[in-house]
């Protein structure tokens, strides 16, 4: 009688114990995934969770990060739940009833730049249910056919089996998700921009390291509504000459904004084998252009290097000296010491860039190793400058 009651007490401290850390355990998985999730979705992929909701509801409702990451967050908790009724998975392996929700994670945010065709599908969206089904049966069949060794009392090796499960899961999610940070650069761009917040834009812009043609592209849309494009142009870096102030043509390369965005801003569009310059001086040239076309057209000729027309677009529409931006008086200036006789009125007053463009001529004339040494050594102090792009820009 005596044993009998001493392993009757034993039992019901064990269980007592177990009970314990299974509710640790579940608490500890809840807590990782709702954080990771909320990190994930509401930061990471703030950017692709809006495009991904632009392309479903056609623009006919507004975004809220807060309400669709909670939403969301919701909806995979509730399935979780749903789906660890049948698998009943506990002890060391609890965590793996996360596993059809983290693919939930996988299938929102691994679309590519095909994000706003609306004949497109993601691999994920079949996948992730087909894996799930797949998934549960498994362990549903395991849970009925044989053991699966839960009732572990040991609390800190079942805690860390699970938070090592959370881990490797929530590692797999980002490198599943799109992680490119030049695709989500672009649409966050893309996302300002449609808000009218174009100097925010231009911030997004300079704190990526690389530059695309659709970031360009941008980066020109907005100078332009901004009114600094002769200010910021050559602040950035320009690798597309006048194409860079267009999107790529190919549909399967451009997102949300495309060139019929830019047709519309500039007023008209090109017409059949019209290149871009004559296009954009067409559009310049016409009574009732706006400022965007001339501001277009102007930034074109210097990308193009084509000082002599720069000089004549300046007279043929009446734009004084005074009134020239930062880049476009450092084209007019130059353009002016290649050709003295140039009958033009550029106010030239700023000792600060005569200097810097006195520094510039004394630094080009030196000794370099080699043309490439030359070249990046100009770069790194002269590359906002006109003159670099003129003179090294390929």
């Amino acid at each position: 009688m005596i044993m009998g009651w001493n392993n009757n007490r034993y039992n019901n401290r064990y269980l007592k114990y177990d009970r314990k850390t299974a509710r640790l355990s579940y608490l500890v998985c809840s807590l990782m995934f709702l954080a990771f999730s909320t990190v994930y979705l509401a930061l990471f992929q703030r950017d692709l969770l809006e495009a991904v909701h632009l392309s479903m509801a056609k623009g006919n409702t507004e975004f809220k990060i807060v309400p669709a990451t909670a939403v969301i967050i919701i909806i995979l908790m509730i399935m979780k739940w749903g789906l660890n009724l049948l698998m009943r998975l506990r002890g060391k392996v609890h965590a793996l009833a996360y596993l059809p929700s983290f693919m939930g994670l996988v299938a929102l945010t691994g679309f590519g730049r095909d994000v706003y065709m609306g004949e497109s599908y993601h691999a994920w969206w079949w996948m992730m249910p087909a894996a799930t089904a797949v998934f549960v049966t498994v362990m549903t069949l395991i849970r009925v056919f044989g053991r699966t060794g839960n009732n572990s009392s040991e609390m800190i090796q079942t805690v860390m089996w699970n938070v090592t499960l959370m881990t490797a899961m929530s590692v797999a999610t980002v490198c599943l998700g799109n992680t490119d940070r030049y695709f989500h650069n672009e649409l966050r761009m893309e996302s300002l921009m449609a808000k009218g917040n174009n100097e925010e834009v231009m911030r997004v812009a300079g704190k990526s390291l690389r530059t695309t043609r659709t970031m360009t592209a941008l980066r020109m849309m907005a100078m332009t509504k901004m009114g600094k494009a002769g200010e910021e142009v050559f602040r950035y870096p320009q690798y597309y000459n006048v194409e860079g102030m267009f999107f790529d043509e190919d549909s399967t390369k451009t997102l949300r904004y495309t060139n019929d965005s830019i047709y519309c801003m500039l007023g008209g569009v090109p017409k059949y084998g019209e290149s871009r310059m004559e296009y954009l001086k067409r559009m310049a040239g016409e009574k009732d252009s706006c400022g965007y076309a001339k501001t277009y057209y102007l930034t074109g000729l210097m990308l193009d290097k084509d000082l002599e027309g720069f000089a004549n677009a300046l007279k043929r529409y009446g734009i004084k000296g005074d009134s020239l931006q930062r880049y476009q008086k450092e084209a007019a200036l130059m353009y002016k010491a290649m050709n003295p006789k140039w009958k033009y009125e550029i106010e030239d007053k700023d000792s600060v860039f005569h200097m810097a463009r006195k520094r510039y001529l004394e630094r080009k004339t030196e000794r370099y190793k080699s043309e490439y040494e030359e070249r990046n050594i100009m770069r790194r102090e002269f590359g906002d400058t006109f003159w670099w792009y003129y003179d090294y820009q390929e």
